[in-house]
């Protein structure tokens, strides 16, 4: 399970890119491992508003690569990718009720190209169509992948309603059964009315993760147990704050060599013909949250809220970062001053010896490295006489055994 909560801004995976159409906002988004390449979906507006929506590929770095367009499609809502060999297939909106799709198209990814997802008669070479559940039956169809898993998701709603209003269930397949033509639920999780405005939603493992927000209020990230339907988390997510008309779009999978698999999120800002778009990620399962630790407020500051002292334990290491200050930023640093304490979870079973930086505006002709070491009773002390002004801080680890 992806812990969702954290005390620190996440990581910016895609900052402040520019879709292919600036008219629309980004409404999903997918990133696909192996070509490591972020699928991102809007609506693009056309005479008479047939619906059609379009895919940007960027790099890793958020860089444009090219673009298909997939007209009379449906409003966006999320994106699947799949990989089959060399080959890319777009699982997106299809045969639209209104502005919304009652069916699933899967087409392969052409750069600059286009592919009708409501003409039935289209080759299956350009687009094959798939209804999990019958058409007539439901309403507001999307889907999503879980590459860890090679599994389709897809959510569909019994009413044809509002996201906040709706009723209906999530259902997870077997990504090859489906492209094969058969279509038995692994597993459905059910839903009522939730009062929310629905932005994203995905499957990793074991749970369901949605997006909901809407622009200037609270977007809020939940996780829930595939096998019970509870909810096991319902937490903020304040990502990127400063960002004008912010809102949440897009949940997808996130996956890197090494570590294992999390979860990104997508955030649109900016108004009519200058919308951007932006991607961080939730930290990766088994890593523990960034926890604060107190300093004592008549000696010291910390140099702004990003520097605030804060460790994570990972096994049996601890990753430390601070920047501090004198309270009244001009006294000069006594060797042997203790700069605050960590809690006993954090604590060495012996010293452990820190490198650290101070500030380079009083320093000249002088090394900016300092010497800090952290003891058994917890404390990180400074060790150096030369009488130091300014900030002094670290982003250091050690072991606690």
């Amino acid at each position: 399970m992806i812990t969702l909560a954290s005390a620190v801004a996440p990581p910016v995976l895609l900052n402040s890119v520019q879709l292919a159409s600036p008219v629309r906002v980004g409404q999903s988004l997918y990133w696909e491992v192996v070509g490591r390449h972020w699928y991102v979906c809007q609506r693009d507006t056309t005479t008479g508003d047939q619906e059609r929506i379009l895919v940007t590929r960027f790099t890793e770095n958020g860089e444009t690569v090219d673009s298909m367009h997939v007209e009379r499609a449906g409003h966006g809502a999320n994106i699947g990718v799949e990989r089959t060999g060399d080959a890319v297939f777009l699982w997106t909106d299809a045969m639209p009720k209104g502005h919304w799709a009652s069916a699933l198209a899967r087409i392969p990814y052409v750069p600059g190209g286009t592919v009708d997802a409501s003409k039935a008669d289209e080759p299956s070479s350009r687009i094959t169509f798939h209804r999990p559940r019958p058409s007539e039956s439901v309403y507001r169809v999307s889907a999503t992948i879980d590459p860890t898993r090679r599994e389709l998701v897809y959510r569909w709603q019994s009413n044809d309603d509002p996201s906040h209003e709706g009723v209906g269930g999530i259902d997870r397949y077997a990504l090859d059964a489906v492209v094969a033509g058969t279509c038995t639920p692994l597993a459905t999780l059910p839903f009522t009315a939730s009062g929310r405005t629905l932005q994203g939603y995905t499957s990793l493992g074991d749970h369901v993760y949605t997006l909901y927000g809407v622009p200037k209020e609270e977007s809020r990230v939940t996780c829930t147990r595939w096998d019970t339907g509870e909810v096991v988390q319902d937490v903020p997510l304040t990502a990127f704050p400063s960002l004008s008309n912010r809102e949440p779009e897009g949940l997808c999978v996130y996956e890197r060599d090494g570590a294992p698999a999390t979860l990104a999120f997508g955030i649109a800002s900016g108004s009519v013909g200058a919308h951007r778009y932006h991607a961080g990620r939730f930290p990766h399962p088994e890593t523990n949250p960034w926890v604060q630790v107190a300093l004592d407020p008549a000696q010291y500051v910390p140099s702004s809220s990003s520097y605030v002292p804060q460790y994570r334990i990972h096994g049996d290491q601890v990753h430390l970062h601070f920047s501090i200050d004198r309270v009244d930023r001009e006294s000069l640093w006594p060797s042997t001053a203790k700069l605050f304490r960590l809690p006993m979870p954090a604590r060495p079973n012996r010293t452990q010896r820190l490198v650290g930086v101070v500030s380079g505006t009083y320093v000249t002709g002088q090394p900016l490295t300092v010497r800090m070491e952290v003891t058994a009773d917890g404390w990180v002390t400074l060790y150096d006489d030369r009488g130091l002004k300014g900030w002094i801080g670290a982003d250091v680890s050690f072991w606690t055994c």
